[in-house]
């Protein structure tokens, strides 16, 4: 976009150059013909996909996304909202709090802060800002349940409830998964909602809660929230025969969903197709055999049948 565009004497030009310098850094002059214009460096932006609202059960690790394009030589700060208290700036940490950390590598764009052993207290507003001129910044919300009052009771909750409205749970796909061992898992829970979103969406196996904090590693859940639906994704890497079993989808104050993750290796499937061979072997021969005595059968009755004219 052009700003200004003059063409103007060259002692004039240079004279506005002079005033322009402490003023416009981060612009650039461009020159063509007789013409000469300034042009704004580029501006960083936050990206529009990151969730911006996460919800964790107390002691879990939360990562609070952060991904800003075109940043420059600028810097990110994090601050916790309801007292601007800085966590992070840059990759440092200025917390006295040891469970707040900033994650980047620099192939990224990604700035997530970190929060281990998180607690109720810590539910809130965070800031991601970057020290542009003006500054920018991109408001991420954090829900810490409490896990003492997660227990079978509140799971129970009624689907309809007349204080928070209606609510409908559904995890998308087939019922059934069939995965081959060393593969990923996707699965992705859908609450709609009349009123108020659940506070909280929860994913079991087996009645073990499964979590970033999990022994079993490599478990990743992002979660958005609409004004009519609540979404929640659960990913597991490099899944094994040991991940199959029942899956369910729990929103607090929702009705859960469930679907069965069956996950094989080679040597099962294999088994199992060998299996399904035999059978139809033993059928294909069962019923040649049926054929054979059918045939048999009626060529006696036939042959010994006497005519009664």
């Amino acid at each position: 976009m052009s700003l200004l565009k003059t063409s103007l004497p060259a002692q004039a030009l240079l004279l506005l150059l002079l005033l322009l310098n402490n003023t416009c850094s981060g612009w650039a002059l461009h020159r063509r013909g007789g013409h000469a214009w300034w042009l704004e460096s580029p501006r960083p932006y936050f990206a529009s996909t990151t969730p911006t609202n996460l919800t964790v059960v107390s002691g879990q690790t939360a990562y609070l996304p952060c991904r800003v394009h075109m940043l420059g030589e600028k810097s990110v700060t994090w601050m916790r909202g309801r007292d601007l208290h800085i966590l992070t700036v840059g990759e440092l940490t200025y917390s006295a709090d040891e469970r707040f950390q900033v994650l980047h590598t620099p192939e990224t764009e990604d700035w997530t802060l970190q929060v281990s052993a998180t607690r109720p207290w810590d539910s809130g507003t965070y800031k991601c800002q970057v020290n542009s001129h003006p500054k920018i910044f991109k408001d991420v919300n954090l829900s810490v349940m409490d896990r003492r009052r997660l227990d079978n009771r509140l799971y129970r909750l009624p689907a309809a409830d007349p204080e928070h409205g209606e609510y409908a749970t559904r995890i998308v796909g087939e019922s059934s998964r069939y995965l081959q061992a060393g593969s990923s898992l996707a699965l992705e829970c859908v609450v709609t909602h009349t009123h108020d979103p659940p506070p909280a969406l929860l994913w079991f196996r087996q009645q073990r809660l499964l979590d970033y904090d999990s022994p079993r590693g490599g478990i990743a859940i992002m979660l958005e929230k609409t004004r009519e639906r609540t979404t929640s994704r659960l990913m597991m890497s490099s899944v094994q025969v040991s991940d199959s079993g029942n899956y369910t989808c729990v929103p607090i104050r929702a009705p859960p969903a469930s679907v069965s993750v069956h996950v094989t290796t080679g040597e099962m499937r294999a088994a199992i197709q060998q299996s399904e061979y035999s059978n139809a072997q033993t059928v294909s021969h069962d019923a040649s055999r049926f054929l054979t005595l059918t045939f048999v059968g009626v060529y006696t009755w036939h042959r010994y049948v006497i005519p009664l004219s």
